[in-house]
């Protein structure tokens, strides 16, 4: 396999393909068929109604691992599991 310790010829070869941003494409298709789904439209339609809830999500969107961070705000956390429910 040469001297690669990925194997193969793409040193990007764990990081699905163009350098990592095969990944991207992934994730908004994942987003798009989340939206598409009446139950997750209603939680995001209740978030749009608060800035603070809108900003977490946005962020949690962008960065999964933020996730941890709002899970126990009141708020937010609730409305992320509920989301987590449909992820």
């Amino acid at each position: 396999a040469g001297a690669n310790p990925f194997g193969g010829g793409n040193p990007f070869g764990g990081m699905g393909g163009m350098g990592g941003m095969g990944g991207m494409g992934d994730q908004m298709k994942k987003a798009q068929e989340l939206m598409s789904n009446p139950k997750v439209q209603q939680i995001m339609a209740k978030a749009q109604g608060n800035p603070k809830v809108m900003a977490a999500m946005q962020e949690c969107m962008s960065n999964p691992m933020a996730f941890a961070k709002y899970q126990n705000d009141p708020e937010i956390g609730e409305m992320i599991r509920e989301l987590q429910k449909y992820m």
